[in-house]
């Protein structure tokens, strides 16, 4: 009979599915793998010494306190002879103790060391995947940030990162735990096989157990990684967003927002503790049942002599099977530990699975650019494929000029300028710079050659120094200082109570908005590259300020090409090429003059005052 075709059943699907993850997790294990075998081994053999007390019990209860025989696997063994007085047995005992006490002591000095180089070996690999994270996250496309949040993505580099750094710290105690499983039972059936049998009859309660575990847990603790990025989002945009939050008086519309998102939180943390808290005492539970059976059935074939069952195997037996128990038990919580950690590698490998930014051809090349020449080239753009913001784009602007773009609120003015540096990769047409199509050219070098000013400045919690410096990978003082005077911000700078060395806090939070974009000019100022981006870098500057900075910029741009996003006329009436966009379309092009005599799109807005 042909077996039925189809998909797996689902947890067919979902076993092969972890042993996957599992898999992909242990290629940032395999380089550490020789010292993790020696921090397995220090678990193997610290469970091994811990297991000798208890199972040693027997021996000594039946050996050395009665006198008598105790068996193991059917073979008799008598200390009596050895034994042939009172004086004899407490030296016996005294000796049993300082054994005992000298094989702790040794267990211990292991069981530390183990405990430090897990840790630094368990730190290491996490460093590795926290590092690979973070190297993924400044691959990824600028198109990435624009569509996630913030706090989704801290959640994915931080939270789910330490929950995959608890799941391999658990691994040590499921190597230790079924050292015990393998173990523990050899002994007890050694001693008494019947004892062993009462010990199984709980385990079908077990496996029931870690069966419903197993089935519920994991779908649960996947919506919880997933409900932990919508609170650090909400969190993010609540701390951003402050200032509007407070002039509009929405703090209880935040508060409200911020709840419900943790109520959604706290019902999944209630769904998975419903069913992991039934089981855990079920576990227990099972525990107390095997210890009265072995106590009260153990204790019956003492009496009866049933069994070879000695006192001493009974007495032996109590800590063996907690000895059995606890491991099972530690499995379950590991099975807990390791449904978060899945569901966190899950999402942690999904992110790493993302495609990066616009890839280099394998033969890119390292340039450098000497002239500036830029052209487009039938350039079609949309951030979504099927639907494009910039339509057939196609102009050359010489080495040197100064290109001003123009159009209305949403025409495709900085979506253009996005796309010579490569922060977006238009779906037809090619770009340009000095004959070389940008996308046989490194980014690395691609990007030396271009200097942005954005329309919205982003400075870094440090130093005014810093941030000016954030251009170059060496700070030079005097060149800092250069800058800050091209920029026209040098004497405010000299002016802070520690002058370059002031800090500009969160995001430049102590700094104006005209001069946190005098702060972002300096620094493109230190770059010193052969393009010039500025998209709307006098938006908010007084006037004033704003003709102290066009001279600064008329001083360094000569001879390198620049793009002018603005909506000064001011700004643009002196530019060699004004490029007029509408609706991500090239409508116009010219010099001001020439534009104006068309009486055209350009002519409207001048009129108007509407770029």
């Amino acid at each position: 009979m042909k077996p039925p075709s189809g998909p797996p059943p689902p947890a067919a699907g979902k076993t092969r599915t972890d042993f996957r993850l599992l898999r992909r997790a242990f290629t940032f294990v395999r380089p550490y793998r020789r010292q993790l075998i020696a921090v397995y081994l220090f678990y193997f053999l610290n469970s091994v010494l811990n297991l000798i007390p208890a199972a040693s019990l027997a021996w000594y209860v039946d050996g050395v306190v009665r006198g008598s025989s105790f068996s193991f696997f059917g073979r008799a063994f008598d200390l009596a002879p050895y034994l042939p007085d009172v004086r004899a047995r407490l030296l016996g005992s005294a000796a049993y103790l300082a054994a005992l006490f000298a094989l702790i002591m040794i267990a211990n000095a292991i069981g530390v060391h183990m405990w430090r180089l897990g840790t630094r070996v368990c730190q290491r690999i996490m460093l590795d995947v926290k590092h690979r994270v973070n190297e993924h996250l400044h691959e990824l496309p600028v198109s990435y940030f624009d569509a996630e949040r913030t706090g989704a993505i801290m959640t994915r580099a931080v939270g789910d990162t330490d929950q995959m750094e608890q799941m391999l710290r658990d691994s040590y105690v499921l190597l230790y735990a079924s050292t015990h499983l393998v173990t523990v039972p050899l002994i007890m059936i050694g001693m008494s096989p019947a004892l062993f049998l009462a010990t199984l009859l709980p385990i079908p309660v077990v496996f029931a157990a870690v069966q419903r575990v197993r089935k519920h847990l994991r779908p649960i603790y996947h919506d919880m990684r997933e409900q932990q990025s919508v609170i650090g989002a909400t969190i993010q945009e609540n701390i951003a967003g402050i200032r509007e939050i407070k002039a509009f008086e929405r703090e209880p519309t935040a508060r409200r927002a911020y709840l419900r998102t943790n109520l959604a939180q706290v019902r999944l943390v209630h769904k998975a503790m419903r069913v992991f808290s039934l089981n855990h005492q079920i576990l227990y539970g099972t525990r107390d049942v095997a210890m009265l059976l072995i106590g009260v059935g153990g204790g019956a074939m003492v009496i009866l002599g049933w069994g070879n069952v000695t006192l001493g195997t009974v007495l032996a037996f109590i800590p063996l099977m907690g000895r059995f128990f606890d491991p099972i038990h530690q499995l379950v919580g590991f099975y807990d530990t390791i449904q978060r950690g899945l569901a966190a590698s899950q999402r942690v490998f999904e992110f790493l699975d993302l495609p990066p930014e616009v890839r280099e051809s394998p033969g890119a090349k390292a340039v450098r650019f000497e002239r500036g020449e830029v052209r487009f080239e039938h350039v079609t753009f949309g951030y979504k494929p099927d639907r494009p913001v910039l339509h057939d784009i196609s102009f050359t602007a010489p080495a040197g000029s100064k290109i001003a773009i123009v159009g209305s609120t949403g025409s495709g003015k900085t979506t253009l300028v996005s796309l010579l540096p490569r922060f977006y990769e238009p779906q037809q047409g090619r770009i340009l710079i000095d004959g070389e199509p940008i996308r046989d050219v490194r980014l690395e070098s691609l990007r030396q050659a271009i200097g942005i000013v954005f329309q919205e400045t982003f400075l870094f919690h440090g130093t005014v120094a810093q941030n000016i410096a954030f251009a170059r990978r060496q700070i030079d003082p005097v060149r800092i200082r250069d800058a800050a005077r091209f920029a026209s911000i040098d004497s405010f700078i000299e002016s802070l109570p520690e002058r370059y060395e002031s800090q500009v806090g969160e995001r430049g939070i102590k700094l104006s908005g005209g001069q946190r974009q005098r702060l972002s000019i300096a620094r493109m100022i230190l770059k010193d590259p052969r393009i010039v981006i500025l998209d709307e870098a006098t938006s908010s500057v007084d006037s004033e300020t704003e003709r102290a900075i066009q001279e600064s910029f008329e001083k360094l741009m000569e001879g390198r090409t620049a793009f002018i996003i603005a909506h000064r006329l001011s700004t643009i009436r002196h530019a060699d090429l004004i490029l007029v966009l509408e609706e991500g379309r090239l409508v116009e092009s010219g010099n001001h003059e020439q534009l104006l005599t068309r009486n055209g799109r350009y002519a409207e807005l001048v009129a108007s005052a509407k770029f």
